[in-house]
Order: C-alpha cells, then structure tokens, then sequence
C-alpha cells in the first residue's frame, strides 16, 4: 500500500467520523429507578419521600423542596427529565451557582403534566443567561397538592469538539446595527451549541461569553511563559510576544472591520439602491421611507395627529421629519387638526361615512385618505 494510498483512506475515514465526532455530545444522568438507596438528595417539608422500583416517589400537601448535591463536570445547556405524576404539579426548578450565598438561589417555573405514563419535560438553559452547570445544589421547589415520581434527569452539553468548533464559528457571527450601536458593539463572542449559535442575536444581552476572555488568558500564559524562559536563562521570547499580541489585534481588529463594513453593505442594499416604496431602514423596516413621504403633508401646519403601532422609536422619528409640525396623540384634543398619519395599524379603517374606526368607534371626523403606502400604513385628510 502506498502512502497516497494510506492518506487518502485516512482522509475518508476522517471526513466520515467527523460529523459524528462534531455533534456528539456528553451528557451526565441521574438515575433514580431500582434504586436501593438514596444518595447524595435532600428533602425539607415535603409529606412524604420514598424510593420504589419506578423513582423516587414524593408526596407534599404543603410546599417543599427537592435538592440535590450537584458534581457537573461539564457545560450543560439541556436538562431532560423523566417523571410520572399522576396528578400533576407545579413548582419551581433551581440552582446555586458558585459564589452565591448559602440562601440564595436563581430559579424558573417548571410544571409536570398530569399523567399515568411516563413523561418528559426539557429546560433550555442555554436560553436562561444565569444557568451555571458548576452550582453546587440543583433542585425543585413542589407546590401543594403535588404528586411527582422523579425517575432520571440528564444533563446534556457540547462534546469537546463542539467546545471548540462553536466558538471558532460564533466568532464570526455578526450582528445586525441597532440603535445601541452608536454607544457600543457586543464584539465576538463564544456559543457552544447549534441552538445558541441560532438565537445568539435574538436577545439584549446576546446569550453568549465574550471572546475577551479566551485573549486575555492567551496573553496571559504567553506572558508568563515569556517570563519564565528568561528567567531559566533561555532565549528571549519578547519580540515574540509582542508579535502575538500584534497579531491578535490586527485579528480583532478586522473581525470588527467586516461587522461595520456589512452594516454599511446591509443599508446599501435595503436602502440606497431601493425606490422610496421598496426602502426598508435598519431596524425600522419600512417606517423612515414612510415618514419622508408622509411628512409634505404637513407642511404650513402646527400638528397632526399620528398613530403607530407603537411608540417609541416611530414618535420621534415622525417628529423629526414632519418638523416643525408636532403629533398629536388621537386620544387628546384633536380639535382643528385635519391631517392623520397613521403607521402599521392594520386594524385602524374610514368606515362607509369616512370615518376613521378603532375598536369599533370613530376616532376622527369624515375625510379621505390621500395617500396609501402599505396597508396599515396612510395619510388621512378630515373634509
């Protein structure tokens, strides 16, 4: 067998593993069925606890608590949990992270579905900012009346190369401009698993560790290292360290190059190349290319009366371009005022007399509509 022969068997079998090796993750399971004895759980107030070949059956007529002395030694951002409950329960799950006090806890509700059958129920921490798998004591807090057999839960997180590929891949994951953008950008950051990468930006603060950190410690140890070998009286590793430094940040640098440069990319191709009905701006979709072609209608007046669907940022934003004609809420006095504009209220229509109809009352006097945009969204003229 040749060498290319060799390499190119091991490439194969590399290139069929890796799927597998990438998406495997490691979970951690405890496991409450057959079990002889109870270790390492404690109860407080509830009525009754016992273990039978199904789980860990419980019983409380008052509130109580269900806790466990927690070892994790990985990240986990899915817990599963097999139970049976015949009449159902509510409650909720919690966790001491590290460095919290003895009576302090985080916590989110959590409910069992009545059932005579096994059931399942799944926690997305990864969703849940304040989750940490290193707590100490994971548990449950039970409501009266509830009846619960705990049978296994699973502590699901990245595999080892999931710890690896993730973060590489998040860093590159860039954010849409929003109005925080002006003071401040979240910068690369670090998931874990597909379902984090998916929802990084769906959220304020973004469910992710910043990249910072992973630099630091990398500058640190090269630090150390650099400090150590001159000590032992070995080359001298200074230049070489400030090369990596260099080079760390030109890296970030042109990380958040490119982030900037595609907000620049997105506002061409949403805005500037678009005819003013096609324009959508940012994070206000449609709204700044509907207020520059609603605003004339307001020229030589006071005010107007305007209506979106919701306040901030269209009522600045309108007040900005219609200046120095000023809204008017429709619920205050609109005595006088002959011009309405109206933005994203599909549920706001002139009724047969030419009224404008809200919730079934008229809102306005009789007039006409001079200019329709999209639906929802026109310029409305009292007669």
């Amino acid at each position: 067998m040749t060498i290319r022969s060799v390499f190119i068997t091991v490439l194969t079998a590399t290139s069929l593993m890796a799927p597998g090796v990438c998406s495997a993750a490691k979970t951690t399971t405890w496991n409450l069925m057959n079990l002889q004895k109870l270790e390492g759980w404690n109860t407080a107030n509830l009525t009754t606890v016992n273990l039978i070949p199904q789980g860990l059956a419980v019983s409380t007529q008052t509130q109580g608590q269900l806790v466990r002395i927690s070892d994790l030694r990985h990240n986990v951002d899915k817990i599963s949990i097999n139970y049976i409950s015949p009449t159902g329960a509510n409650g909720l799950f919690f966790w001491r992270a590290p460095g919290m006090e003895d009576e302090s806890v985080f916590q989110i509700p959590i409910s069992f579905t009545q059932s005579s059958t096994q059931q399942k129920v799944i926690l997305d921490m990864g969703d849940v900012s304040e989750w940490d798998a290193r707590s100490d004591r994971i548990g449950f807090v039970l409501d009266g009346g509830s009846q619960l057999i705990l049978q296994e839960m699973s502590f699901t997180g990245p595999g080892f190369i999931d710890s690896i590929v993730y973060p590489l891949k998040t860093m590159f994951k860039l954010d849409e401009i929003h109005a925080y953008s002006i003071n401040f950008l979240w910068g690369p950051l670090m998931t874990y698993s597909q379902e984090q990468l998916d929802s990084l930006y769906t959220q304020v603060p973004p469910n992710g560790d910043s990249w910072n950190k992973a630099l630091y410690y990398i500058l640190a140890f090269a630090l150390v290292l650099v400090i150590v070998l001159k000590k032992l009286k070995r080359k001298s590793f200074i230049t070489a360290f400030f090369m990596l430094f260099a080079a760390l940040w030109i890296c970030y640098d042109l990380r958040m190059g490119v982030e900037v440069i595609s907000f620049a990319k997105t506002d061409i191709r949403t805005w500037w190349s678009k005819s003013i009905e096609l324009k959508d701006f940012r994070d206000r979709s449609s709204f700044t290319a509907f207020a520059q072609t609603a605003a004339p209608f307001t020229q030589g007046k006071d005010h107007y009366v305007f209506v979106a669907s919701h306040g901030w940022p269209f009522w600045g934003s309108m007040k900005y371009e219609a200046y120095p004609a000023l809204p008017v809420a429709y619920d205050k006095d609109t005595e006088g005022i002959d011009t309405w504009i109206i933005y994203n209220r599909n549920d706001i229509k002139p009724n047969e007399e030419g009224r404008l109809m809200l919730d079934g009352k008229a809102i306005s006097p009789p007039g006409d509509i001079m200019m329709q945009f999209e639906p929802g969204a026109f310029v409305f003229v009292t007669r």
